[in-house]
């Protein structure tokens, strides 16, 4: 199968892909095609200095000469989009859930860096509930890698009739049975809409609650992204998990595991291990006892 790149020399306009998402047709996935070898690039990439400060501000991160860590993502998530929507792409994206991300940062990222950034489709696996998809972003600079994220995406459906199940699988994070609380904060109402002027991700679920519904929601609905970053902000002004990547130039990686919406206008509290795993970390809404963001930090 020829590999297919898609080449951008600025950030793209996620509108077509949005479009694209909703309107076109896929055949679905094909174990006997699997998925297809497409890749985005784009070179020269610079931080948009006054984007970056409306999402300091919108997630009351506090300002630094160096990027959060998952802002990389924010700058790749049209990309994403453009690579996720292509016409060789077999998998319709309405129904597709963002599952995990493991973010890998070897150094910390200047506000003013030149990036180069590479998305491209890896792996799938078929499980009993569906299947898995990844993708993987690099960012580099000065040809050095210096932050790489995989994101796994999942689509239910029985999967496995023409295709035996997978035996590899994806990463899991231990159950928390012992926290404390460590952070609480409220989600407000036009967190979606202010979210997404910034991001330029404007799914519906985060829109409106009657276009949530349509969703199978029962009201609109944060970005994960957007209450992981707050999330982060939280733990590293408490326990300064994200400190030794900045002072120490040492290894960060992130795993996250989304379970559970985290609705609008709700109270979000961040629960951490009570004992001496204190780098796990749950994010939970309201008086949902069930976490809603499952996540751990390690630093090497």
């Amino acid at each position: 199968m020829n590999k297919s790149i898609l080449h951008f020399s600025t950030q793209p306009n996620i509108a077509p892909a949005l479009l694209k998402a909703l309107l076109i047709p896929r055949p679905g996935f094909n174990s006997q095609q699997g998925i297809p070898p497409l890749e985005a690039y784009w070179p020269h990439a610079e931080v948009n200095q006054n984007s970056l400060a409306q999402y300091l501000s919108l997630l009351d991160i506090p300002s630094s000469d160096t990027l959060p860590i998952l802002y990389p993502h924010v700058m790749a998530g049209s990309m994403h989009m453009h690579l996720l929507t292509h016409k060789d792409f077999p998998i319709r994206l309405l129904g597709a859930v963002h599952l995990k991300n493991r973010i890998v940062q070897t150094k910390p990222i200047s506000i003013a860096a030149v990036m180069d950034i590479r998305s491209k489709l890896g792996a799938y696996r078929i499980t009993e509930k569906g299947l898995e998809f990844d993708f993987t972003t690099d960012i580099l600079i000065a040809g050095e890698q210096q932050w790489q994220e995989t994101t796994t995406y999942f689509k239910a459906g029985n999967f496995s009739r023409h295709s035996p199940i997978s035996s590899d699988s994806s990463f899991e994070l231990d159950k928390l049975t012992h926290t404390k609380k460590l952070a609480t904060w409220a989600i407000p109402k036009d967190r979606g809409k202010r979210y997404a002027k910034i991001t330029g991700d404007y799914n519906p679920i985060h829109m409106s609650p009657l276009l949530a519904k349509l969703f199978g929601l029962k009201r609109d609905i944060a970005h994960g992204f957007g209450v992981l970053a707050q999330a982060l902000a939280h733990a590293n002004n408490s326990s300064g998990l994200l400190n030794a990547n900045s002072n120490n130039h040492n290894t960060i990686q992130l795993d996250v595991i989304f379970k559970g919406p985290v609705y609008l206008e709700s109270e979000v509290n961040l629960q951490q291990d009570a004992g001496a795993n204190s780098t796990r970390l749950d994010v939970y809404c309201g008086d949902n006892p069930k976490p809603s963001i499952c996540l751990a930090i390690s630093n090497t």
